[in-house]
């Protein structure tokens, strides 16, 4: 059996005082919390929840609320409240002798089956490695869970095949009813029961199935007397036929009840042996669901979590801070009813280095309400609940938190009169221990202000030389110039509309505030007449200090306007900054799009051309072949057609676009090296380079022949080297070293075979760019040369014939057109 490890030791508390927690209403965020606990657990957690005064505890706090709050966005929020409370059931399991019965056992059976499926949720998480590794220890009794639903029904009863001894009791007992239902059948249809029964039914009598017999007809039915009714008009009888029958049922009966205990006490059993790892795992399902009540305040609040600072500036840093119990949804929840159903108005406050902080400004204007979010967020973050404050708001960790706080405003009204606000900070005083946060609202109010002042300004100072972090709020004068004078405290006041002095709740760091005592008289009604009076009456000294106060108010609200209007245009350029930014890469985007676009139009026009050649050429070496088997002259015909195809798909492939600025593109990046392919830009033509003259002449083998050309009109081309003798796109020159034949000798053939050899002779020489043939015909009977001359004349290649001087008429010059 797994060792029970005993609960992790709970953090020290921090001391506040006996009215703080009230005060600033931290019970009424412990309900908001605990309204989300679902098992008996959790809510045991949250009913013991309080802030920690220990760094590492409070951070360990927030961190496991963080996480909890990525699991419900991980996995959703899981159903602790499906979780039964099997604490006492536990407790019973490990005492000898008894038993649960059946539907504890469900209830024992629910909770493994929950525990296991909330348990692998939550450990699958990898966001949240604390409560991950928490969930993996919760323990599996599988087993125990599978032998109680065998053994016990949804609706709370044993199962017949519990056991087979139960399932023989079970049949034995339906067979005896059975037989005991026919006997009783038999009274209740005879031909006198409408007479002598009361009740055509039958009913129980001290676990005996009986009749209801009229009193007057008892002699009728002999049986057995169980009683009678309140009347004693009716009779409870046992006819004789059914008492053996009765007397089986009851053994068997008792039979029954002795097996089912048997059961229930193998179950208990078994439950009790696993008793201390369910109730590790009972309480590690209350942490985690008490982590997961503080995370769904969290997203209730739109909260995070706050840095938590020790010994280091800033001491308190509170970033578009909001009153958990202003929100409309929170309000809602806990029961609080609102007059206003609009947000509250975030406020920030921020003491870089400052150990005090007097706030002023108009009265109803919010001074108050910042005292308890700065005191009840404090509570909070050190309780390890987020809070609902912007991204880098900081607080210190405090030993304990003070607050005299006293006023009649709806969210905890605690009106109190001077003598019981300076009893309240004496306490303080005597129990003061740093690092604390003291919070007074009206310090030194409710005497004479001369003296009230003064105390105020003792009293914050007091704190302060203590070491405690001191927000305080005032109307006195004499504070406001404490404030703005004295190193280590800092001021603040709420702002107001200046032309109908409402409120704005807005707070302004470094700015002492006016009361607008008669301002806000006049605005709440006050006959005027009283107000002119009451401007008479101020003193003179006072009215010039509020006349200052006023015109640093305006100056002040003058800097923050213009602030604000270089802050947007400031954002404003910045913004037209990166626009431009986004511009420019935006356009070297879609630079680098097109440039790859044409190089595959390119690439593809390239491809196209040389299919066309291609294509072009096969079907011209077609038309050749279909030519030569033709006449001669016909065949001649074709074949300089067929030619005439070829160089034109090859100046066509050669003409286009693509081919030119591929090869082009392509020489950027090739070498002109030896064994390298080269283009001749003057002539169109594509070769091997042979060698590479320091002259700067390069020579180049085209179609087995050679040239020597100038280096500016080479063209290096990416690509194997062709093989010696292949002819390229375009033949070019009319080089002594062509392969085909100068001369033909015909003598001694027929004409019939000297005629075709004639005529593929002058197809050869004119591919072949030969500008003059011999025929060799000889003299004979003259056949054979008048059958040349008839054929060279009109021949499409023949520009001339003439009779070789050398042959004297045995042979015949051919110069072929260009």
């Amino acid at each position: 059996m797994t060792s029970r490890r005993p609960p992790p030791a709970r953090p020290v508390p921090l001391t506040v005082n006996s009215n703080s927690y009230r005060t600033l209403e931290f019970e009424t965020i412990r309900q908001l919390v605990l309204s989300y606990a679902g098992s008996a657990g959790g809510r045991e957690r949250i009913e013991a929840l309080a802030p920690h005064v220990e760094a590492g505890a409070v951070l360990g706090a927030l961190r496991r609320t963080t996480e909890a709050v990525r699991i419900i966005e991980a996995v959703g929020r899981q159903p602790y409240h499906d979780l039964p409370d099997v604490a006492g059931h536990l407790a019973a399991s490990r005492v000898r002798g008894l038993h649960l019965e059946p539907r504890d056992l469900s209830d024992v059976a629910s909770f493994i089956e929950s525990a296991n499926e909330i348990g692998r949720r939550v450990a699958q998480v990898t966001g949240a490695p604390g409560l991950a590794r928490l969930a993996v220890d919760v323990p599996d009794a599988t087993p125990v869970a599978v032998a109680i639903r065998r053994a016990v029904l949804p609706t709370g009863e044993v199962a017949d095949d519990a056991s087979p001894r139960l399932a023989e009791v079970r049949r034995g007992l339906a067979r005896l009813k059975s037989q005991l239902h026919s006997v009783m059948e038999s009274y209740l249809t005879g031909k006198d029961a409408e007479r002598i029964l009361q009740d055509k039914l039958v009913t129980m009598r001290n676990d005996r199935y009986v009749l209801v017999l009229k009193a007057e007809h008892r002699g009728l039915m002999p049986g057995i007397i169980h009683g009678s009714s309140g009347s004693g008009a009716s009779l409870f009888v046992e006819p004789m036929p059914a008492v053996e029958l009765n007397n089986d049922i009851v053994g068997l009966a008792e039979d029954e009840r002795a097996e089912i205990v048997r059961i229930l006490t193998d179950l208990t059993g078994r439950v009790g042996q696993r008793a201390d790892v369910l109730e590790r795992g009972a309480e590690i399902l209350g942490v985690l669901d008490a982590a997961q009540a503080m995370a769904l305040t969290a997203r209730d609040m739109d909260a995070i979590a706050p840095e938590i600072v020790e010994g280091r500036t800033p001491l308190l840093n509170l970033d578009q801070a909001r009153h958990p119990l202003l929100m409309v949804n929170v309000a809602a929840r806990v029961g609080i009813e609102r007059r206003s159903f609009r947000e509250p108005v975030p406020v920030t406050l921020r003491l870089q280095g400052d150990t005090a902080l007097v706030i002023s400004g108009p009265n109803t204007g919010g001074k108050t309400v910042a005292l308890k979010t700065i005191g009840l967020l404090a509570l909070m973050a050190q309780s390890g609940l987020h809070i609902p404050v912007a991204p880098g708001s900081a607080l210190p960790v405090f030993k304990k938190i003070y607050a005299d706080i006293g006023d009649e405003q709806s969210i905890a009204a605690n009106l109190s009169t001077f003598s019981a606000h300076l009893a309240n900070i004496v306490d303080m005083t005597r129990d003061l221990e740093a690092p604390a946060l003291v919070l007074l609202d009206e310090v030194g109010a409710g005497t004479d202000p001369t003296e009230g002042g003064a105390l105020g300004v003792a009293i914050v100072d007091h704190f302060k030389r203590r070491g405690a972090l001191v927000v305080a709020t005032t109307h006195h004068g004499l504070m406001k110039a404490y404030a703005q004078s004295t190193p280590g405290v800092a001021c603040a006041s709420f702002g107001y509309n200046p032309e109908t002095y409402e409120p704005t709740y807005q707070l302004a760091m470094g700015v002492a505030g006016r009361s607008l005592a008669l301002e806000m008289a006049e605005r709440l009604g006050l006959p005027l007449a009283a107000l002119a009076d009451a401007r008479r009456r101020v003193d003179p000294r006072e009215a010039q200090v509020e006349g200052l106060l006023k015109k640093l108010e305006e100056d002040s609200a003058l800097v923050r306007r213009e602030a604000d209007a270089i802050a947007a245009e400031r954002a404003a350029v910045d913004a037209e900054r990166a626009s431009v930014e986004r511009a420019r890469l935006d356009l070297e985007d879609r630079k680098r799009l097109e440039l790859t676009a044409f190089k595959k139009d390119l690439q593809k026009r390239g491809e196209e051309a040389s299919r066309k050649a291609a294509d072009a050429i096969h079907a011209a070496v077609k038309r050749l072949e279909e030519g030569q088997k033709k006449a001669a002259t016909a065949g001649a015909r074709a074949r300089t057609e067929a030619i005439g195809a070829i160089r034109e798909a090859q100046e066509e492939a050669m003409a286009l676009p693509g081919i030119a600025v591929v090869e082009e593109r392509a020489a950027a990046s090739v070498p002109l090296v030896v064994g390298g392919r080269a283009r001749v830009a003057s002539l169109g033509v594509i070769g091997e380079v042979m060698s590479l003259g320091g002259d700067g002449a390069v020579e180049i083998a085209i179609g087995g022949k050679r040239l020597v050309v100038p280096r500016s009109q080479v063209v290096p081309v990416a690509g194997p080297a062709p093989s010696r003798g292949t002819p390229m796109m375009k033949p070019t020159s009319n080089s002594s070293g062509d392969a085909s034949p100068a001369e033909i000798n015909l003598v001694g053939m027929t004409v019939d075979e000297a005629l075709p050899k004639v005529d593929k002779m002058l197809d050869d020489a004119a591919m072949g760019d030969r500008r003059e043939l011999r025929v060799i015909h000889g003299f004979g009977s003259g056949r054979l040369r008048k059958a040349i001359a008839e054929m060279l004349e009109g021949h499409p290649h023949v520009a001339a014939v003439r009779i070789g001087a050398e042959g004297r008429g045995g042979v015949t010059v051919v110069e072929l057109k260009e």
